[in-house]
C-alpha cells in the first residue's frame, strides 16, 4: 500500500503537524515528578524517528489527586525547554495532557482525594465531594498548567475529560450524584468541563493548540458515546477546541483502554466513530495500530485524522522512518502484550518492552550508540530462540562474525510453541522478525546443529553465547509443600505444558486439570487450547490469584470471559495438587487438611511448573572461554528476559 495520506501535514489550531502519526499520552514512569534525561531521550528517540505529534503523559494540575508527572509540585518550564530543545530539530510537535484523578488516585498531601460525589471509585475509594471554591481552584490549577506548557515552549494542551478520571466522573450519571448547578441534567454534569475548557480558551487560546479526550465507558449506565456527542457538539460550538482526542474504557473496563492481543485493530474505532462523526475539529484515534499501513487505511476510510500508535513506537522508536524508506520489514513489531509498557510500570515503576529493550533506557542502551568492532571478533550464539537471536543480531549490528547454532530444524525456540495458543500468535511476530533481520545481517545460521562441548571448541569462537533454554519438570514439585511432592506425576497422562501446545499429543480424553505454579499467563493459553477442543478444565494453583504475575485487567480477566463462554470451566486459587491417579486428581486447599481433600476429573494433567534450566553446556566451558549464559538457560522466565539478556550480552553489559 502506498503511504501517501499518513505523510500530509495537518493544521491543528495553531499547531502544523507534519504528519498524521500521532503518540497519545501513556505514562512512563521517567517524570517523578519533574522531567529527567530519560524522559527527555525517551522522547527525543520518537521524534528522531519520525513521529509527527507526541502528547506527553498525564500530568497532575493539583495535589488532591496525583500521578508521578505533578505540574503542581515542579514548574516544569526548564524541564519543557530543554525536551523541547531536543525534539524541535526533527519537527515532532509536543503537548501536555492535563489530568486530575478524582477518586481514582490518592491526595498528595494526605486526606482523600477530591472527587464529585461520595460515591466509590473503581479502586473503591470514597473520595471528599468538591465544594464551589475547590471546583473553582482546580478550574484555575487547569489554566495554570497550560499556562506553563506555553511557557515552556510546548505547542498544545490536552484536557483529559475520559477514562474515568474526574471530568469523566462529573459526567457519570452514578457517579455524578450532585443537586447543585455542577450536576443534575448533562447540562449541568458538564459544565465543570466546560468552565475549564474556557478559562485555558481564554488564557491560552490562539498561542497553542487546545483538545480534549474523551471516551465511553462499558459500564452500565456509564459516560455513553451519546453523552460524548452532546459534549463534543457544546465545546465546538463555543470553538473551545482545536482538536478531539476519542477513544473506549475506563477502569470498569481496562483492557479495552489499552487493548491487548485479544483486541483487534482498530478495535476503539465502533466506538469512536459515533462520537467523531459529528466533529468539525481534527479527529485523533486509538485502537492497537501496529503498521503505517493499517494507519494509512484508517485515514483513507475516513475514520480519523491522527493515527495514535503509542506502543508501536516503544517498540520501534523508528516505525516511521523506516516505513517512509520503504524498509517496513526492519521495523520491531510490537506484540501487544502489554507486558513491558503496562507491566514494568505496574512492577518497576517505570516501562519497559519485551521486544525492544532500549525502551525507556536510551540513555544506556539506544541502538544509535551501537559503534563498528575495531577487531572483529568471531562469536558463537548456541540457541535459536529469541534471546539468542537477539544476541546474534547485536552482534551483526556491531560487524562481528556470528554463527548461529540451532539444534531444532527452525528458529524461534519457547516462541514456536507459545505461539500456537489461542490469542497469542502475535508473539509469533517478533521471532519472525528477528530471524529475518539475523539473516539480513548475515549471521551465519545452522539448523539441525546440536552443539557439545567438544563442537563448541572445535568452532574456535572468541566469545560464546549459550541461550540453550530449558526444560519442563514433571517432578511433582510444589512452592508451598517442597517437602511433599504430588504423587502419581509419573502417568502416561500428565504432561508439561510444552507437550500440550505443540500438537504432539491428540487424545486428551474429555476433562484436564491444570496445575500452574508459574502464575504467567502460561496456564491461560493451556486452558483456553484445551477447551478449545471441548474439555471441560480445572484450573489449580498454590498462587492467592489466578495467573498471579499477570496484569488481571488487561488479560486475565479477558481471558476468563472466553474461558466461561467456552463450557464447563473453574479456576482454583490456593490449592495443593496432592495425587494424580488415572483418570483423577486429589486436591485441597492448602491451609486445610486431608479431610477436606477433593476429587477432580482429569483425563489429562498439564503441569505448569518452574522449568529446569538446561545449562550444563555454560558450567562446562565457562572456565575455559569468555561465556555468558542467557535467558531461560540462566534461570526461566519469560520473553522478554531473554530478548533483553541478549542484547545486554552482545553488548558485554550483562550482569
Amino acid at each position: 500500500m502506498a503511504l501517501d495520506k499518513i505523510f500530509t501535514p495537518l493544521q491543528i489550531g495553531p499547531v502544523e503537524v507534519p504528519n498524521r502519526v500521532c503518540r497519545t499520552a501513556h505514562g512512563t514512569g521517567l517524570a517523578k515528578p519533574h522531567i529527567t534525561d530519560a524522559f527527555i531521550a525517551f522522547h527525543a528517540a520518537r521524534a528522531k524517528g519520525g513521529c509527527g505529534l507526541t502528547i506527553l503523559e498525564a500530568a497532575s494540575v493539583h495535589p488532591s489527586s496525583c500521578l508521578e508527572m505533578a505540574l503542581h509540585v515542579d514548574d516544569l518550564v526548564d524541564g519543557y525547554k530543554a525536551l523541547t530543545a531536543a525534539t524541535r530539530p526533527y519537527g515532532m510537535k509536543v503537548f501536555q495532557q492535563l489530568w486530575h484523578g478524582g477518586n481514582l488516585y490518592p491526595s498528595a498531601v494526605g486526606g482523600p482525594p477530591w472527587a464529585v460525589s461520595t460515591v466509590a471509585g473503581f479502586g473503591g475509594v470514597v473520595g471528599e465531594p468538591m465544594r464551589e471554591d475547590q471546583i473553582r481552584e482546580l478550574i484555575d490549577a487547569f489554566v495554570q498548567s497550560a499556562i506553563k506548557a506555553r511557557d515552556g515552549g510546548l505547542d498544545g494542551v490536552e484536557i483529559h475529560a475520559g477514562h474515568g478520571y474526574l471530568f469523566h466522573q462529573f459526567l457519570s450519571r452514578y457517579y455524578n450524584t450532585r443537586t447543585d448547578r455542577w450536576g443534575g441534567d448533562l447540562d449541568g454534569r458538564m459544565l465543570f468541563l466546560m468552565e475549564t475548557a474556557r478559562a485555558v480558551r481564554a488564557a491560552v487560546g490562539g498561542q497553542i493548540a487546545i483538545g480534549v479526550r474523551l471516551s465511553s465507558s462499558e459500564a452500565p449506565g456509564g459516560v455513553s458515546e451519546a453523552d460524548n456527542r452532546y459534549v463534543l457538539e457544546a465545546l465546538q460550538r463555543e470553538n473551545l477546541i482545536d482538536y478531539i482526542n476519542v477513544s473506549k474504557g475506563d477502569y470498569f473496563r481496562m483492557d479495552t483502554m489499552v487493548g491487548t492481543m485479544h483486541n483487534a485493530v482498530g478495535y476503539e474505532l465502533s466506538s469512536a466513530k459515533q462520537v467523531m462523526e459529528i466533529a468539525t475539529v481534527p479527529r485523533i484515534v486509538a485502537g492497537r495500530f501496529r503498521t503505517l499501513e493499517e494507519a494509512e487505511q484508517s485515514l483513507r476510510d475516513g475514520d480519523a485524522d491522527l493515527i495514535s500508535m503509542v506502543r508501536a513506537h516503544i517498540a520501534d522508536p523508528e516505525l516511521v522512518n523506516k516505513s517512509r524508506a520503504g524498509k517496513i520489514d526492519q521495523v520491531r513489531p510490537c506484540v501487544a502484550c502489554n507486558q513491558g509498557c503496562i507491566g514494568g510500570s505496574v512492577r518497576e515503576g517505570m516501562i519497559g518492552c519485551l521486544v525492544n529493550p532500549a525502551a525507556a533506557r536510551e540513555l544506556a542502551l539506544s541502538e544509535d550508540m551501537l559503534e563498528a568492532a575495531t577487531a572483529p571478533a568471531k562469536v558463537l550464539v548456541v540457541g535459536g530462540g529469541p534471546g539468542g537471536m537477539e544476541a546474534a543480531r547485536v552482534f551483526a549490528l556491531q560487524g562481528h562474525k556470528v554463527v548461529l547454532a540451532e539444534a531444532s530444524p527452525g528458529l524461534g525456540g519457547a516462541i514456536a510453541i507459545a505461539r500456537r495458543a489461542p490469542k497469542l500468535h502475535t508473539l509469533g511476530d517478533i521471532a519472525y522478525w528477528l530471524e529475518q533481520e539475523v539473516y539480513r545481517l548475515g549471521v551465519d545460521v545452522r539448523l539441525s546443529t546440536y552443539m557439545d562441548a567438544d563442537d563448541v571448541r572445535a568452532e574456535g569462537a572468541d566469545l560464546v553465547v549459550i541461550a540453550t533454554g530449558s526444560q519442563p519438570r514433571l517432578d511433582g514439585f510444589q512452592l508451598d509443600d517442597p517437602g511433599e511432592p504430588t504423587r502419581g506425576t509419573d502417568l502416561p497422562h500428565v504432561h508439561s505444558s510444552t507437550d500440550a501446545l505443540s500438537g504432539d499429543l491428540k487424545n486428551f480424553g474429555k476433562s484436564a486439570l491444570v496445575y500452574d505454579s508459574v502464575g504467567h499467563y502460561e496456564s491461560i493459553a493451556v486452558c483456553e487450547h484445551l477447551m478449545a477442543q471441548g474439555l471441560s478444565v480445572t484450573l489449580l494453583t498454590p498462587h492467592p490469584a489466578m495467573t498471579a504475575y499477570v496484569n488481571n485487567t488487561f488479560r486475565t480477566e479477558p481471558a476468563l470471559e472466553r474461558l466461561y463462554r467456552l463450557g464447563d470451566f473453574e479456576a482454583l486459587t490456593r490449592h495443593r495438587l496432592i495425587e494424580i491417579r488415572k483418570d483423577s486428581a486429589i486436591v485441597r486447599p492448602a491451609q486445610a487438611g486431608s479431610n477436606k481433600n477433593r476429587n477432580v476429573a482429569a483425563d489429562t494433567v498439564i503441569l505448569v511448573s518452574q522449568n529446569e534450566p538446561s545449562r550444563s553446556l555454560y558450567d562446562e566451558l565457562r572456565d575455559e572461554m569468555e561465556c555468558y549464559l542467557i535467558g531461560d538457560a540462566r534461570s526461566p522466565r519469560d520473553v522478554q528476559a531473554a530478548i533483553g539478556e541478549g542484547h545486554r550480552a552482545a553488548r558485554k553489559m550483562l550482569v
